[in-house]
């Protein structure tokens, strides 16, 4: 036999009644003669540990189980609370975003028509100084037109006389001849 198993067998043939029963291998609770005494240190061993159990364990699980069920209550509503804060600081960032988007659009707006009425402006400016180039130009040029056809009619004058000169075999009348190239010229022209 093992030490241990010597130990307790000695042990149980010292303090047990019938501790020779047990050493000798048979079980002592099974003995109907040991049966009462057990079930009566059964009962007052029950009883003992079930007023500690109800004086000392249950008490302090109880009060375990209430700081839990306290400390639990307080974090969801801990919780709760910063959750309606964050929705508030998101409304809040929300509508700052809103409004700084429309701000924007309105500066966007000014700015597009500042910039719309300067164009406006410099075209306009554009625009006279074109149409003051232009009116001088077509001024240079009526004056070139009326110089050129009165080269032109002069020109004709003589090619006139000159024709008429060689087909007729006489000179011709200036101012008659004039007057007609003068009024076939203002037809074509």
């Amino acid at each position: 036999m093992r030490p241990a198993t010597k130990a307790i067998a000695l042990a149980a043939a010292v303090l047990l009644p019938g501790g020779g029963a047990f050493a000798a291998g048979s079980m002592p609770q099974l003995i109907p003669q040991d049966m009462v005494p057990q079930l009566v240190w059964l009962a007052i061993l029950f009883a003992v540990l079930y007023l500690l159990m109800s004086a000392v364990a249950v008490p302090r699980i109880a009060a375990t189980l209430q700081a839990r069920d306290a400390k639990i209550s307080g974090d969801l509503a801990a919780a709760e609370k910063a959750n309606e804060d964050a929705r508030t600081l998101i409304e809040d960032y929300h509508q700052r975003l809103t409004n700084a988007r429309e701000s924007a659009r309105g500066l966007t707006r000014e700015r597009e028509e500042a910039d719309a009425a300067a164009a406006t402006a410099r075209l306009s400016e554009v625009n006279e100084r074109i149409g003051a180039r232009i009116a001088e130009a077509e001024k240079r040029i009526g004056e070139q037109r009326a110089n050129a056809l009165t080269g032109l009619e002069q020109m004709a004058g003589e090619v006139a006389e000159s024709v008429y000169a060689k087909l007729v075999g006489q000179p011709a009348d200036a101012g008659s001849l004039s007057a007609k190239v003068a009024s076939a010229m203002k037809g074509s022209g």
